[in-house]
Order: C-alpha cells, then sequence, then structure tokens
C-alpha cells in the first residue's frame, strides 16, 4: 500500500503508554509507520498514560504527528471520564469531569479541537444523558467536533442520545468475539460509527494462539494471520478496526489487510475455522 493510499483501519495507540517496556523513540516510529502506510485514524485517551506521567500518550501522538509530512492529515481520537491512577483507573462521567479531561487532552495534542472524543466508560453513579450532553456542550464551545461513547450497549446510545447527536461508538468486537456484531449494524443503520478496538482478540484465546487457527488460510494467500481476521471483520461488518502496535512492522503488516479481498465462501470459510477451533477447545 503506497503512502498516498488511505486505508480503513486505525492505529490503537494505548500499549505505546501503558505497556511497562513503552519506548518513546520506538512509538513514534510506529505512529509514523501507520502514516506512511496509510493509516490516518489514531486513538488515544486521557487515561493511556504511564505511571509517572500525565497524557503522556496523546504528548507522544501530538509530538508524533508534529515531525510528519501527514501529520496534520490524522484524525485524531481521545477518550475521557477515565483516568490512571498509579495501577488503577477510576471513572467519572460528570460533566465538569469531563470538561476538564477535554481541557488537558486539548493541551497535550496541541489542537484548537479534537476531531471525535468519546465517554470512555458509562458512570453507573451519572446518568449517561449527563454526561452525553456535556460533551455535545463541548461540541457547541468547539472544542471536540464529534461525540462519541465507548463501552456501551444499544439501550444506553439511546439513552444518550436524548441529549447529544452521537457520532460514533467504540466497544470490541472481532472474528474472536462477534458478540456487539448486532450493535454495528444497528449503529450503521442509524448514521453512526463504529469503532472496533481489539479486533485480533476475544474468545478465550490469548497471545498470539488466537491468530494460530488463520495461519494455514492465510499463507495460501500470501496474507498473514493478522491480516486475515482484519480482512474478515472489515468486510463482514461496517466497522473500522482500531489496531494496536508495538513496532512498526507489526502495523505494516495490519494496515495490508484493507487491500486483502475475501470472497463470500471465504469469509464463511474463515468464520468455520474460527468456530471449530473454538468448539475443540471447549
Amino acid at each position: 500500500m503506497g503512502a498516498s493510499a488511505v486505508c480503513y483501519i486505525g492505529l490503537g495507540a494505548a500499549a505505546l503508554s501503558l505497556s511497562a517496556d513503552h519506548d518513546d523513540g520506538r512509538s513514534i516510529e510506529v505512529i509514523h509507520a501507520a502514516l506512511d502506510a496509510g493509516v490516518r485514524l489514531i486513538d488515544t485517551a486521557y487515561a493511556y498514560t504511564t505511571l509517572d506521567g500525565l497524557n503522556h500518550n496523546e504528548s507522544l501522538i501530538a509530538q508524533a504527528l508534529q515531525s510528519h509530512p501527514s501529520g496534520s492529515s490524522a484524525f485524531v481520537v481521545s477518550k475521557g471520564g477515565h483516568w490512571r491512577t498509579a495501577e488503577n483507573f477510576p471513572i467519572d462521567g460528570r460533566p465538569e469531569v469531563l470538561r476538564s479531561h477535554v481541557d488537558l487532552s486539548l493541551k497535550a495534542l496541541g489542537q484548537e479541537a479534537i476531531d471525535l472524543y468519546f465517554l470512555h466508560w458509562p458512570d453507573p453513579q451519572v446518568p449517561i444523558e449527563e454526561s452525553a450532553g456535556a460533551l455535545e456542550e463541548l461540541r457547541s464551545l468547539g472544542k471536540i467536533r464529534a461525540v462519541g461513547l465507548s463501552n456501551v450497549s444499544q439501550a444506553q446510545l439511546e439513552q444518550a442520545g436524548r441529549s447529544a447527536r452521537i457520532d460514533a461508538v467504540q466497544n470490541h468486537l472481532s472474528i474472536f468475539d462477534r458478540v456487539d456484531a448486532p450493535l454495528a449494524r444497528w449503529a450503521h443503520e442509524r448514521g453512526i460509527a463504529y469503532l472496533a478496538y481489539s479486533p485480533l482478540s476475544g474468545g478465550g484465546r490469548s497471545g498470539t494462539g488466537r491468530l494460530e487457527v488463520l495461519r494455514e488460510f492465510g499463507e495460501a494467500r500470501g496474507a498473514s494471520p493478522q491480516q486475515v481476521a482484519l480482512a474478515w471483520l472489515l468486510q463482514s461488518s461496517p466497522v473500522l478496526p482500531l489496531v494496536g502496535a508495538s513496532r512498526p512492522a507489526s502495523i505494516r503488516d495490519s494496515a495490508q489487510a484493507a487491500s486483502l479481498s475475501l470472497t463470500a465462501a471465504e469469509l464463511l470459510e474463515i468464520t468455520e475455522l474460527v468456530d471449530k477451533a473454538d468448539a475443540i477447545k471447549g
């Protein structure tokens, strides 16, 4: 894929700060490799930071975008109402907290407005309409351009829609965990974008084991197991996968999934391979 081609895969940047072995220089190389591969959506959050830093991930992304010729074309997604305190990650969806988090993120990103901003997790102590309404207010102030909700159900989306125009939802979805597929279709029918996080995980597998069932299929087509899993997701559901990466080679590999075309028969074959592996495992 050429540098001028835009692929429909986003870079999930969480591990660039949350991993114990994170390295800023290598992380910037990962972001640059993503941009070179045509990735234009970069997903971050106020909670994605180091043990001893504040807004580490957002500041890292700002640095990487400023030092790359395609950086100005990136679409930056961030999230708030959730943060890191040592090894704890509290949730607080009160309007005043969201307003504070947006201001901190704007400063770290060096932007006048955040392209898309999510409530990271619903707060059981705060009606979701209040949290969503605060984001709608921040949109009216020009601090964010689009409103999203993450880790939510259809009922919560409908409730939030009473106080805000919801532009996007970010939930977990992969070939290994398809529980949220109906919500992805529901959102698409209503013009709500669906960003799928952890698109290579699920189904009770850990490490690379979950992808081994797709290795032989991929090798026959000159594709990696990761590319097969991502291509399946792209062509089975109206979603944009957010792929994590800790090495430049990883995001370059994942980006190529956007150009891997699968037939209806192949999509079914991949589904059956995964389901058969689950049945054996169970």
